[in-house]
């Protein structure tokens, strides 16, 4: 996938049939419809720039390679 005519957001589906119509991003979250679950646990998400080898940003998108081998990130 990508975001040229030939792979973008309107081929999606071809290969990902999950990514046709409202299941393609983004989601629209309506707060009113949205309900706390007690049983679910908290989620982090984080990096540490020290193990990021390549940061690119395309204009597009942000692409970032890491080298994780300690699970930092």
């Amino acid at each position: 996938w990508g975001y040229d005519s030939d792979n973008g957001p309107d081929q999606w589906h071809k290969d990902y049939p999950n990514a046709k119509g409202r299941h393609q991003s983004p989601i629209e979250i309506n707060n009113k419809e949205v309900h706390y679950d007690s049983s679910l646990l908290p989620w982090f998400a984080s990096y540490d720039p020290g193990a990021a080898k390549t940061i690119l940003n395309n204009g597009k998108t942000c692409r970032v390679v890491f080298d994780d081998s300690f699970d930092r990130s």
